[in-house]
C-alpha cells in the first residue's frame, strides 16, 4: 500500500456482551484489548502486522500507551476503530487509535501507542528494514495533514523529552 493511497486505517466491530462490566458499559480493560487486537490487525496494512512477524521473525513491542475514555459504549453498540500513524523513525512507531460509536456518531475513546521494532531471535530492539522505515515515515507524513480529534492532547512522542521540558 502506498502512502499516497493511504487514508486512516479502519475496521468495524460491535460491543460484545462479554465486554460489559457491572456498570452496564464496556469495561475499561476491554477498550485496551480492542485497541490492541484490532489495532494490531490494522497494522498488517502498514507492513508490521502478523504476516510481517511470521516472515521476518521481527515485530513491534508496545512500550507505552496513553488512553483517554470519552463516552461509554453499551452492549451491541456498533464501533469503528481508526488507526493513524503519528510518527516513525528507524526503530519506533507512534500511532493514534480512535474508537467511534457509529450509530450515534461520537468518539468513545482514544489510545496513543508507542512501539519499538524488535528482532524476535535476539529479543532486542533493531532498526526497521530501510524500505519499511521509509514507508512508515511516508505514512506518518501523509497522516500529519489530517486533523486530530477535537480536544485531543498528544501525550506520547517518538523522542524522549528533555528533563524539565
Amino acid at each position: 500500500m502506498s502512502a499516497s493511497d493511504l487514508d486512516i486505517l479502519r475496521t468495524q466491530l460491535a460491543v460484545d456482551p462479554a465486554w460489559i462490566d457491572s456498570y452496564g458499559h464496556m469495561n475499561s480493560a476491554r477498550y485496551v484489548g480492542v485497541f490492541d487486537q484490532s489495532g494490531y490487525d490494522l497494522l498488517d496494512a502498514l507492513g508490521v502486522g502478523a504476516s510481517y512477524t511470521s516472515a521476518s521473525r521481527c515485530g513491534i513491542y508496545t512500550v507505552d500507551i496513553a488512553v483517554n475514555y470519552r463516552r461509554e459504549v453499551l452492549v451491541g453498540d456498533p464501533l469503528e476503530l481508526r488507526l493513524r500513524v503519528l510518527g516513525a523513525d528507524t526503530k519506533r512507531l507512534l500511532c493514534l487509535m480512535e474508537l467511534f460509536q457509529t450509530r450515534d456518531h461520537y468518539l468513545a475513546a482514544t489510545m496513543e501507542q508507542l512501539s519499538v521494532h524488535v528482532d524476535l531471535n535476539t529479543r532486542r530492539s533493531a532498526p526497521f528494514p530501510d524500505a519499511l522505515a521509509q514507508s512508515l515515515q511516508a505514512v506518518a507524513q501523509a497522516h500529519a495533514g489530517l486533523p486530530l480529534p477535537e480536544r485531543h492532547v498528544r501525550r506520547l512522542a517518538l523522542a524522549a523529552r528533555a528533563a524539565g521540558a
